[in-house]
């Protein structure tokens, strides 16, 4: 292995969907709804590969939002900023002892705001040789292309590649265009995972 790669929200972006479940049992939304409302909603497609506003999105989120619980729900807008906890510091932790020996990189369905938070807010953006955010690159996972392309912005073999990434979809996305990858869990376990192919830090 020549390069790992981290996703960002649900990996490196602590994601609270304890925080979710909360806010969908506070405001009557159905299991999942909240989720669905801001990312699986064609605004967001439209977002995440540069093409839309965020504004929209967030408008068409909010719509969404009131849709699924039946009524108008303005209180949650002021709370949904609560379900993102910050960065995974063992995942942070763990990127750093990698770069030793590795390449890291990020690859993430992101809005054009991502290196932003990631220099000015995280300031973790000097831990990757590279990202690749959807938004600028104009495909998103689970794209084949976008790993193809992640690769290639390292000047690696997509095979020489690890992903990991707390969607499956995105995981199998990887996995179809020739990388190893795993489904994020912890960071624990995802340091069981490299080991396992023989990454040693």
């Amino acid at each position: 292995m020549q390069a790992v790669f981290f996703d960002y929200g649900g990996v490196v972006g602590r994601l609270d969907r304890q925080e979710m479940a909360r806010l969908e049992d506070k405001y009557g939304l159905p299991p999942g709804g909240f989720w669905h409302a801001l990312f699986e909603i064609p605004e967001w497609y439209e977002v995440e590969v540069g093409r839309g506003s965020e504004k929209g999105w967030l408008r068409a989120a909010l719509d969404k939002l009131y849709e699924l619980a039946g009524r108008p729900i303005p209180g949650i807008r002021q709370e949904w900023h609560h379900i993102w906890k910050g960065v995974d510091d063992d995942v942070v932790s763990l990127a750093r002892k990698l770069r030793a020996r590795y390449k890291v990189g990020m690859i993430s369905n992101a809005t054009k705001n991502l290196e932003e938070i990631l220099e000015n807010h995280h300031r973790i953006i000097d831990l990757f040789d590279v990202v690749i955010n959807s938004a600028r690159v104009g495909m998103a996972k689970p794209d084949v292309r976008i790993f193809h392309l992640a690769a290639e912005r390292l000047g690696v073999p997509v095979s020489a590649c690890v992903f990991t990434d707390d969607l499956i979809h995105n995981v199998e996305g990887a996995r179809a265009a020739g990388m190893q990858a795993f489904h994020f869990q912890s960071a624990a376990h995802l340091e069981a995972e490299l080991r396992s192919l023989g990454v040693e830090w």
